[in-house]
Order: C-alpha cells, then structure tokens, then sequence
C-alpha cells in the first residue's frame, strides 16, 4: 500500500498558496478617467513626493496562477460552510472575526476546517493513487 501523497498540512499550505497569488494579482478593475484636470496637492510634502510610497508585491508567476486555479476548484469538492470558512483561514481572516461572522465557537470552526482540511487530502489521494487526476496534484510539483 502506498503512503498518502497529500496531507492535511499540504493541502492547507496548498490553499494558503492559492490565496497569496490571487493577493498579488493585479486588480482586474480600470480607472475612471473623470477628468483631465491634474490632482489637487493638499500639501508641500505631496508637491515634492515625499508621501509614503505604495507598491504591490510582484505578480506571482504562470505555474502559481495554475496552481492557484487548480486548489480554487478544489474548494468546490465541500460544502458550503466549511468552503467558506477554509478560505476565510487561507486569506489570513482571525478565528475571532470567523466567529462574529459566522455565530459558532473557534473550536467549532476548527473542527469543520480540520474535517475539511481532511476531506480535501482524501479525496487528492484517491484521485493520484487510481491516476485519475492530473499530474500537478502531487504535493511535490508545488
């Protein structure tokens, strides 16, 4: 018998992944152009670019958006409930906002993620052990 390729671990750092890349890319809506005139300078220290600059982190690669498109449709293996609470803990969202959200205990919560968590590594094993699903869903092509 051959030992499981995909993990409960796995699969959360896989989800984590996912979440991170679709962070980094770019946003998909356009600027309104409402009107030619230039902005207003508010201060000197705007006039002379001294405001804190904001940058976006680098736009993740081909294979990370593939992969992040892949573990996205993982999602739809669950139901509902646990799909939004597993990539409300991808994106970084605290067990206590969960809870305010979502009205049940953190230790529920965790309990429903963990089965989720679970759930997805079976179901990922079944599909390479029977070589059903592609190659990218072994855990060692990440």
């Amino acid at each position: 018998m051959t030992a499981p390729l995909w993990t409960p671990e796995a699969v959360k750092a896989r989800l984590a992944e996912a979440a991170e890349a679709l962070r980094r890319l770019p946003s998909a809506r356009l600027k309104a152009r409402l009107s030619a005139w230039p902005d207003v300078v508010q201060s000197s220290a705007e006039a002379y670019g001294y405001d804190s600059a904001g940058m976006r982190p680098a736009a993740p690669g081909p294979a990370a958006i593939s992969r992040m498109d892949e573990t996205l449709g993982w999602l739809f293996w669950l139901e509902a409930g646990a799909r939004r609470i597993l990539w409300a803990r991808a994106m970084g969202v605290p067990w206590r906002r969960l809870e305010d959200m979502d009205g049940r205990s953190h230790v529920t919560l965790k309990r429903v993620q963990d089965k989720a968590l679970a759930t997805l590594a079976m179901r990922l094993n079944d599909h390479t052990n029977t070589k059903i699903g592609p190659a990218v869903l072994h855990p060692g092509n990440t």
